[in-house]
Parts: structure tokens; sequence; C-alpha cells
């Protein structure tokens, strides 16, 4: 098993991410420490050269080959459990992962098992982004005593 400290984007740990096969997952930031930790155990390294940099996506899938997986476990920098707790882009984390060999249609690599989560900076999920208009004081108003045509 193998620890790495970053920052993370994208993850998907209270909830499994269930744009593809669903799964939980956590992109992670790596400086020089952790990504030669990640090369040792011989995950892909991506990097889309946006802020995260060098990262690595870790996860687990929600079905295994022996059916259900247990979701990961979140924890504080305690070690208490987390609950249903949104983790925003940019929160400093801890991954445990377990590197395993798979091999799938004739091809081979080398995945990561998330196992653990642990939140030692957290920055607080927000879709404050979501809103469609700002509030424009000087602008139309309706009236609703205008009757609408039918």
């Amino acid at each position: 098993m193998t620890v790495i400290t970053g920052k993370c984007k994208w993850a998907s740990i209270s909830a499994p991410n269930t744009t593809y096969e669903p799964a939980w997952q956590i992109d992670v930031s790596l400086d020089d420490e952790n990504l030669k930790k990640v090369k040792a155990d011989g995950l892909s390294i991506k990097n889309k050269g946006d802020d995260r940099g060098n990262f690595v996506t870790i996860k687990r899938k929600v079905e295994g080959k022996k059916g259900p997986n247990k979701a990961p476990e979140l924890v504080d920098s305690q070690r208490t459990p987390m609950f249903n707790t949104l983790i925003g882009n940019g929160s400093l984390v801890n991954v445990l992962y377990r590197p395993y060999e798979w091999e799938h249609a004739g091809k081979t690599g080398i995945s990561a098992d998330l196992l653990k989560v642990q939140i030692l900076d957290l920055v607080p999920y927000s879709n404050d982004g979501d809103e469609d208009f700002d509030v424009v004081d000087s602008g139309y108003q309706s009236d609703d005593d205008i009757p609408f045509a039918s």
C-alpha cells in the first residue's frame, strides 16, 4: 500500500462519479517526492497542461469482479470518519491506495485501488459558479400587472 499527499481535483469520495462506469475517484497533483512513489508503483502519470501539473487518478469501481465494492474511507486530519462531505478542488489530502496488475481484452497495466482519503486542509465544495446571471439593478424589471396575451 502507498500513501501520497497532494492537492486534489475532481474528488468523488462521498458519492461515486457516474459519468462513465460508476467509481469513487480523485485526481492528486504530484510534487517530486510523490511523483517518485507513483512511478515506483508503475501507475500512469498525466499532465493536461493545467494547474494540476503532474497528477494521478486513483479510483475504486463500485462494482468489482466479485460483486459490490465497499466505498473508500474518508477521514479528517485526526482520523475521525467523515460522511457526506464534498471535497472542493485544491483541498490538501493524503490518499492511501493499493497498486494492482490487470489484464483485459489482451491489454495489461497497473492501476490503483482507492482505499482511504484523509483531508488535511479542506476547501469546501461550492457550486456558486452555477448561477446563470448577476442581478442588474438598473436593468428592465417586469411588471406583473401586465396581462399576457394567450
